[in-house]
């Protein structure tokens, strides 16, 4: 009985064991594309940041200030709304 106890325990601790190193190389497989996907994100990030000045510098001095202002008007209509002012004004 002892040698059946002791042998289904070393059996336990050796998958358990084994499943932690097969997980560690596919988490750094996993960690390498993260990066990778992360650099594209920041990547394309700059690059339509780069696109949206060059929009702007294009456009003359009226409509920039157009699209400043509805810039500032979208921005005031899109905050969230409180629970407690929607239901004050209700």
């Amino acid at each position: 009985m002892k040698f059946f106890k002791f042998l289904s325990i070393t059996f336990f601790l050796s998958v358990i064991s084994f499943a932690g190193f097969s997980q560690s190389s596919a988490t750094k497989a996993q960690k390498e594309a993260d990066k990778k996907q992360e650099k594209l994100k920041v990547e394309e990030k700059k690059a339509q940041e780069a696109g949206k000045k060059r929009h702007l510098k294009l456009q003359d001095k009226e409509t920039r200030k157009r699209m400043r202002q509805s810039r500032k008007k979208n921005k005031r209509n899109n905050r969230p709304k409180k629970w407690s002012v929607k239901k004050r004004n209700e």
